[in-house]
């Protein structure tokens, strides 16, 4: 490192956001907390930054307050007192960071952020500085907007936000090996897995302002109920300096896992640039139960590991999925049932957080009157977590009502009609396919084909309609009414693309093909009419109008 150089987070702009007033900007983390009431939201370069860069800081926001805070202090009360201030908790954040504030250099001689001075291959190599951008595909550069001299360098600004994204992102895969590693094997670190984040189905709650957008997501307790921040729980600017071994320890709380050091690297610079890095694996880190820990997920029970592991319970963080939509996992962010040791699922801590603050045992303290907007973030990966291949941000509106005791029977409508919803869209693709057999084609491509582009279709125009209808759930709803509405709306959504498909079938499909179809897979004969009317029968079962409820019931 050059003691000529200086680039201190804490004064100097480097996360973008975007204002109340819709202007970009880059601020610096003191301008951040100070201005967050009027700042909209994070804007960086990747939905992935900003929720690296969110637990960054949730990590000071925590370690600013926890000196202010006594052993006697009821978890709700002290949130809601920073919820009913006009601003954060400046004074106490100005002191903390002014305390650290040699840690958030990006170039300081002995204690760089977030990296390791000194760091080096045997051979004094630098990597391409693209190693830590993770908009640039490995070997498909030409997809990227990132090309020429804007893959070859980053300002400052940039490489902080990556620096932070390539801890909690990076992908796995072989490693430079660096001098005093002991893991280095002939000039390798080879893959401990991809870093922390990555192993997430990442979810965070986003409020009306950056000021509200921390707070929903700023959990007033330890990692046990009814404990205060633990004072041993440091995030990785205040402990000491690490070399290039991996400590092999286990998280102390959360500001500890929100900054965890997956990698150990030293950014390279050259004209007020930076030019390259020196990336190498840090401290492993398995995903196996930590529920406890990491707040920022739903987790997935798997019988799998447990039978290899010889182990009663293995929880293993519940990823995203590219292709599918958020409202169409209400499952995993809504189960209130879903925090019992021994379920299927357990669902993410910051929800079980949210619903205290909405319930009476929190003390209301979060209107349920309150617009929120849940995200979901993560990234895909490929060949064996070395490459990624997809960027997951979905968000969906909700009342914060929904998150209460009194809005789970409207979470329960919401869940049924998702699911009831795809089954419909999945009765349509049934419908393609057995207009494409009609229609003479033969080859399983050919079928399925049309089958997955009509329901992907379906689900492109079914979407904006149900997170409206979603996010218009309150605590005036009424279940039947609602429930209603959308059946309503569902079936003439799906009936119109079942006219479609009917019209564009062509003159063929009326005198029809000889084919297997069905369970049984009995040659049939498969016309346009038997496939119109397997398909009306069919969705009437699961979208049933009102009057054919009333009638199973018995309702006159």
């Amino acid at each position: 490192m050059n003691e000529n150089v200086s680039f201190n987070l804490i004064d100097e702009p480097w996360i973008l956001v975007r204002d109340t007033e819709g202007e970009m900007r880059e601020v610096s983390l003191m301008e951040l907390f100070e201005q967050a009431p009027r700042i909209r939201r994070l804007a960086n370069d990747l939905p992935t930054q900003d929720f690296a860069i969110l637990r960054v800081l949730l990590a000071i926001l925590q370690r600013s307050i926890s000196p202010t805070l006594d052993d006697d202090d009821d978890p709700a009360e002290v949130w809601g007192r920073l919820w009913a201030a006009p601003e954060l908790p400046i004074a106490a954040i100005r002191e903390y960071l002014d305390k650290w504030h040699g840690r958030f250099d990006l170039f300081d001689e002995e204690k760089p952020f977030m990296q390791v001075a000194g760091l080096r291959t045997e051979r004094n190599e630098i990597s391409s500085i693209t190693k830590i951008i993770a908009d640039i595909p490995d070997g498909d550069a030409l997809f990227s907007l990132r090309v020429g001299k804007g893959a070859e360098s980053l300002t400052y600004s940039e490489a902080a936000r990556w620096l932070v994204h390539v801890q909690a992102f990076d992908t796995s895969g072989i490693k430079s090996g660096t001098v005093g590693d002991p893991r280095v094997k002939g000039g390798k670190s080879y893959p401990i897995g991809t870093g922390w984040s990555g192993n997430l189905g990442g979810l965070y709650f986003e409020g009306a302002t950056l000021f509200e957008t921390i707070l929903l997501n700023f959990i007033v307790r330890g990692t046990e109920d009814d404990e205060l921040f633990s004072e041993g729980d440091l995030p990785s600017w205040e402990r000491t300096a690490e070399d290039g071994n991996s400590s092999g320890r286990c998280p102390t709380g959360r500001a500890d896992l929100y900054t965890w050091q997956s990698r150990r690297a030293r950014l390279a610079f050259e004209d007020d640039k930076v030019v390259g890095v020196v990336l190498t694996n840090g401290d492993k880190l398995d995903s196996k139960n930590m529920q406890q820990y990491e707040p920022m997920t739903a987790w997935r029970r798997s019988q799998a590991q447990e039978k290899k592991l010889k182990a009663p319970l293995v929880y293993l963080p519940r990823t995203h999925q590219s292709d599918r939509a958020l409202w169409r996992g209400l499952d995993s962010l809504f189960d209130r049932g879903s925090w019992q040791e021994g379920s299927s699922a357990l669902r993410a801590d910051l929800n079980n957080w949210l619903s205290y603050l909405v319930g009476n045992d929190g003390g209301c303290r979060l209107d349920r009157k309150n617009l929120l907007k849940i995200h979901a973030v993560g990234l895909e990966y490929g060949t064996q977590n070395s490459v990624v291949t997809n960027l997951v941000s979905d968000g969906l509106e909700l009342s914060a009502f929904m998150l209460s005791e009194e809005g789970e029977s409207l979470v329960n409508l919401a869940k049924e009609c998702a699911a009831s919803t795809s089954d419909a869209i999945f009765v349509l693709g049934d419908l393609a396919a057995n207009l494409c057999i009609a229609s003479g084609g033969s080859g399983a491509d050919e079928i399925n084909g049309a089958r997955q582009r009509s329901r992907t279709q379906a689900f492109f125009e079914i979407d904006s309609p149900f997170r409206l209808w979603f996010a218009g759930l309150g605590e005036r709803s009424d279940v039947e009414i609602e429930r209603d509405r959308w059946r309503r709306l569902a079936y003439s959504i799906i009936r119109r693309n079942a006219a479609e498909l009917l019209n564009d079938a062509g003159p063929s499909s009326a005198v029809g093909s000889l084919a297997r179809v069905g369970p049984s897979g009995k040659n049939t004969w498969m016309t346009a009419s038997r496939a119109e009317a397997i398909f009306n029968a069919a969705l009437r079962k699961i979208l049933p109008a009102e009057e054919d409820d009333k009638a199973k019931k018995g309702v006159c």
